[in-house]
């Protein structure tokens, strides 16, 4: 059950963790203030840029260009098997990209709950940079100094992350080398190319 306290909690700017279909996720609106918080937090540098998670398409396009093709490549994956790099509409902080920003669809219910209720949350991992993920949200929590009111209490797989592709060509998207594959996760870069070649 997602409890109002979390919710409240995220909208002021604070760092919650939540589920995720691998890992617990480090989440806060994506303003200025809450984004030192949560770099603060993770001990993380600046120039490390976070994704932002959205409970589906509709909201991601409320802040980056989503077209046909980029709702045909995300509808033939699993949902938050991939995580986008897609065109703001907007210039946002350069901490989640600037004018470019690495979306993912969230598939965990009660997470899609959060996001619906508080909007986009940044979704890097629940742990202090450099030290190894939690698979546990509480744990997580707990490795963080972070209260029982900032943690939806869960226990994620540990799978692989998403698989983070840069877009070359958005009106495009059906070339190969227009689909670079920044980070191998759980989608392959060979399906990857399949699917490229598929749409060709």
């Amino acid at each position: 059950m997602l409890s109002d306290a979390i919710v409240e909690r995220a909208i002021s700017g604070f760092p919650v963790i939540y589920p995720t279909s691998n890992l617990p996720a480090l989440g806060c609106v994506p303003t200025t203030d809450a984004l030192d918080l949560l770099y603060k937090l993770k001990q993380r540098k600046a120039e490390m840029k976070v994704s932002l998670a959205v409970s589906d398409l509709e909201q991601a396009a409320e802040i980056v260009e989503v077209n046909q093709n980029v709702v045909r490549l995300l509808s033939d994956f699993p949902t938050g098997s991939l995580t986008l790099v897609l065109p703001a509409l907007k210039q946002m902080d350069e901490r989640v990209g600037g004018d470019k920003i690495a979306i993912r669809v969230i598939d965990t219910p009660i997470t899609q709950l959060l996001l619906k209720r508080v909007g986009p949350l940044t979704a890097t991992s629940a742990n202090l940079s450099g030290i190894e993920p939690e698979t546990d949200c509480d744990s997580a929590a707990l490795a963080l100094d972070l209260d029982s009111n900032a943690v939806i209490s869960s226990n994620c797989t540990g799978g692989p992350p998403s698989t983070l592709i840069q877009c070359h060509d958005y009106a495009g998207l059906m070339s190969g080398e227009q689909l670079l594959v920044l980070r191998e996760g759980i989608v392959s870069k060979s399906e990857v190319k399949a699917w490229s070649m598929k749409m060709n």
